[in-house]
């Protein structure tokens, strides 16, 4: 039974620290970025995010990677 992927989708999300609440405690939102190239390394995935995180105000606390795909039995 071979399986066939179709349909890949990769996006970047970066969470980013947005504020405190009134705790003091960190409050975090998350920056995505759809339509990455899915063959795309995971270390030059983590240095675009890293990359793309240096271009806006928030400090980034972390980069994620979601893949998706659809598979089926040939």
């Amino acid at each position: 039974m071979a399986v066939k992927k179709t349909g890949a989708a990769t996006k970047l999300i970066l969470r980013v620290q947005t504020g405190t609440d009134k705790k003091g405690a960190p409050t975090y939102s998350q920056r995505t970025i759809q339509h990455v190239n899915p063959a795309l390394g995971d270390e030059d995935f983590l240095t675009l995010g890293k990359n793309i995180g240096a271009l806006q105000a928030h400090t980034v606390h972390g980069v994620m990677r979601q893949d998706a795909a659809a598979l089926t039995e040939e």
